[in-house]
């Protein structure tokens, strides 16, 4: 070979790679690989400078989480289309173009929301506020609690020095009642699934006079529209003094093997292994529950009357009939009493379709070892009484109906249809 024919040959492969750097740089310019933010202040979080090693490695260590334990990924890749763990190269350029703390703290938020799960998120300084405060009062119990909120490094990073007093949970009071038909219909409308010990006290003696004073009407309305959830207990004891009688229903719920070791903070206590199940009622489910899920728990929801259990004179005797509001915003727990009334036949449901995320555990919340970042997951799946997964098919109205509310209630579709029932 000629010096004129190698000169050729390394001219063609200089040309060959200024092309592809042309192009990967070209590439690399796409609105998806990049982010903007404001200052780390804005967020509620303080700047620590960190590398784009360190940003890459803390992404690991979430995607190596998610891998182990997340249970929706066929579920995400159904109904949006988003093939999560198919993206990690998408992910890790977008972390890499990142120029601050601030731009991975945006940059991991918009990875999580390609999830589609409001129960999978990173914290900035307001949700860890709002969270250490609605976790307090549980601190005992919950084991993680020591892992997170405790941490001197994760509290430094979000600049918070534990002081409960500072922190607003609610900026508006939950709860609304009022009469809308005199003698014929009342309505009750739950904005939050509150969890502040003192809101839920105050509010259950504002239910419990407003329902000993509505007790001869035909219908109750309870409007939970918007409603994303918070604490079981809020929505339990409006049930309690509601019934008359005990309810009942049982729920299966799968997970996956995830970090199943002794001292994980995570561990779902009293589980059986899936390859237990008995083919017949493994063969109620999808397909995926018995090829990607390691465990399973039934849980059983037993609700029995106040007058009962506890305090006669808190019995309410209310014999119309109840109707349950909902919209695609109605999720977590108030999912959670969406399903059960469903399923019991508590209330009627009217509006559209839930958004679902049915869940009876602690949700995980652990923090980036690098970054200290705060992360809340997901790991259970539900099965609704039906054998589909909640996460999917949601909760189904019994009347459907354009859900959106309406100061004026004669121009509430969702409260026309109930006079109309």
């Amino acid at each position: 070979m000629t010096s004129k024919q190698i000169k050729r040959i390394i001219a063609k492969v200089l040309i060959i790679i200024i092309v592809i750097i042309i192009i990967e740089r070209l590439y690399n310019t796409r609105d998806e690989f990049h982010v903007e933010a404001e200052d780390a202040s804005y967020y509620g979080f303080i700047e620590a400078n960190l590398t784009t090693k360190e940003k890459l490695e803390d992404f690991e260590y979430l995607y190596g989480v998610l891998e182990q334990n997340y249970p929706f990924f066929k579920v995400n890749e159904r109904l949006y289309g988003v093939d999560w763990l198919g993206n990690k190269r998408k992910y890790k350029r977008l972390i890499r173009n990142t120029k601050n703390d601030a731009e991975f703290y945006i940059a991991m938020d918009r990875i999580l929301k390609d999830l589609n799960d409001g129960h999978t998120n990173i914290f900035d300084g307001k949700n860890f506020r709002a969270f250490y405060k609605m976790y307090y009062p549980y601190h005992s119990q919950i084991p993680f609690w020591d892992n997170v909120f405790l941490d001197p490094y994760v509290k430094n990073r979000y600049e918070f020095d534990g002081d409960l007093d500072s922190i607003v949970l609610y900026e508006e009071p939950v709860l609304e009642t009022k009469v809308l038909i005199e003698d014929e219909l009342a309505y009750m409308k739950i904005k939050k699934m509150a969890g502040d010990y003192d809101i839920l006290a105050e509010d259950y003696i504002k239910i419990k006079e407003f329902l000993k004073g509505i007790e001869d009407y035909e219908k109750l309305i309870i409007d939970i529209r918007g409603n994303g959830g918070g604490n079981d207990t809020y929505w339990m004891n409006i049930v309690r003094l509601l019934i008359d009688e005990p309810l009942n229903i049982e729920y299966y719920a799968f997970f996956k093997d995830g970090h199943r070791y002794k001292y994980d903070p995570y561990k779902v206590q009293s589980v059986a292994p899936v390859k237990k199940l008995d083919k017949k009622t493994l063969g109620k489910f999808p397909e995926e529950i018995a090829t990607d899920f390691d465990f399973y728990k039934t849980y059983s929801f037993h609700l029995s009357p106040w007058g009962i259990s506890y305090n006669p004179e808190d019995y309410i005797d209310f014999k119309g009939k109840i109707y349950l509001l909902v919209d695609r915003k109605v999720f977590s727990s108030a999912e959670n009493f969406a399903s059960f009334a469903k399923d019991t036949g508590f209330a009627t449901l009217v509006g559209e379709t839930t958004k679902g995320a049915k869940d009876f555990e602690w949700i995980p919340i652990t923090y980036l070892p690098k970054s200290k970042f705060a992360i809340r997951y997901s790991r259970t799946l539900v099965i609704n009484s039906d054998g589909t997964i909640n996460m999917e098919t949601k909760t189904t109205p019994h009347i459907q109906v354009d859900p959106t509310p309406h100061d004026d209630f004669n121009k509430d579709k969702c409260i026309q249809a109930v006079i109309k029932d």
